[in-house]
């Protein structure tokens, strides 16, 4: 007997079942590794997985835009476009001619002619003058050459070749125009006329006033009245009024240095001291008063200063002002707030343009 040894003869089966169970892991292992990085190129790459083709934008159809010719003089407006039972309803009514001798060679001349003109009508680009039915000639004794003679003048001067149709159009295009002339003429008249009514009842305003004042203390008192009425007081410049003025004389002076040096001595005490050059002289005065009262009061404050001085009555035009409370389109809100007004003791009037 043959006896082989091994290697593997000092293991022992349990060791070898190991071996077996540890590379089968190692093989699943590889296996899981294979199928990851397969499913990663196919599904995160474009490698594998076919792209499809984006299909280009398709570019919009043109779109033709039929524009039809401005009419001529004397002529009324047509379709740009007609259909070709139209093109053929008209041809049937246009084929009456002014002569009467021939109405059966006319008839059945307009029926071939209508066939090529309703074969141009879907072309975009033809004028739509095209599209009219041909008159044929009294004289010609084929439809073709009666067509071809008759579409040369609507070209060049549809309007004294056609004997019928533009005696009828003519007057009518000219009584559209007198009537557009005569349409404009009336619209400046009425527009006129709504001016000239407008202007007999104008909107006046109603103007609340108070009073013209001189004073300005009597005015701010006024003004306060006004406004605890509830009502909007506003102050305007009046006319100028002549007024009795009362003016304290301290005296007068040939030299005008004399004259400034006693009125800075009498600033000392008054700011209403003022210089009046009369003749060469020059006359210093303590201030002018409205009120005799006020006046009587200063002198003798300014007497007690020092300073004798003389009352002179002289009329002067003093400016006045004007308290108004308020303007109103309306007359009865005007005189509801007149009433407010007397109500808080002031004499105040209307005043309407």
């Amino acid at each position: 007997m043959d006896f082989k040894f091994s290697k593997d003869e000092g293991k022992s089966p349990q060791q070898a079942a190991s071996g077996d169970k540890g590379r089968q892991n190692i093989l699943l292992v590889v296996l899981l590794l294979l199928v990851a990085g397969f499913a990663y190129v196919y599904l995160f790459t474009g490698l594998i997985r076919p792209q499809e083709a984006q299909k280009p934008a398709e570019a919009p159809a043109p779109q033709v835009v039929k524009k039809a010719l401005p009419p001529r003089d004397g002529e009324t407006p047509r379709p740009a476009a007609p259909a070709p039972p139209e093109a053929k309803k008209e041809t049937a009514v246009a084929a009456p001619t002014p002569e009467k001798s021939e109405p059966a060679k006319v008839a059945q001349a307009v029926p071939t002619a209508a066939a090529p003109t309703a074969k141009e009508t879907p072309k975009p680009k033809e004028e739509p003058r095209k599209t009219e039915p041909a008159k044929p000639a009294a004289k010609a004794p084929l439809p073709a050459k009666a067509e071809k003679k008759e579409q040369k003048p609507v070209v060049a001067g549809a309007e004294e070749k056609k004997p019928a149709p533009v005696g009828k159009k003519a007057p009518v295009a000219a009584e559209k125009k007198v009537a557009a002339v005569a349409a404009a003429d009336k619209k400046p008249a009425k527009v006129k006329k709504a001016a000239a009514e407008d202007g007999k009842a104008p909107a006046g305003l109603w103007t609340l006033v108070v009073g013209s004042y001189l004073l300005e203390d009597a005015l701010a008192t006024d003004l306060v009245r006004v406004r605890k009425a509830g009502l909007e007081a506003a102050v305007r410049p009046g006319t100028r009024r002549k007024s009795p003025m009362n003016r304290l004389f301290l005296a007068e002076y040939g030299e005008r240095s004399t004259a400034r040096a006693e009125l800075d001595k009498l600033k000392r005490h008054t700011s209403d001291a003022f210089i009046i050059e009369q003749g060469g002289k020059y006359a210093v005065y303590a201030g002018s008063y409205l009120l005799d009262a006020r006046a009587a009061s200063e002198k003798e404050r300014l007497a007690a200063a020092g300073f004798t001085l003389a009352l002179k009555r002289v009329e002067v035009e003093i400016p006045s002002k004007i308290l108004t409370a308020g303007s109103f389109n309306d007359k009865k809100a005007a005189e509801d707030a007149l009433k407010k007004l007397k109500d808080a003791g002031l004499k105040a009037s209307l005043s309407h343009p």
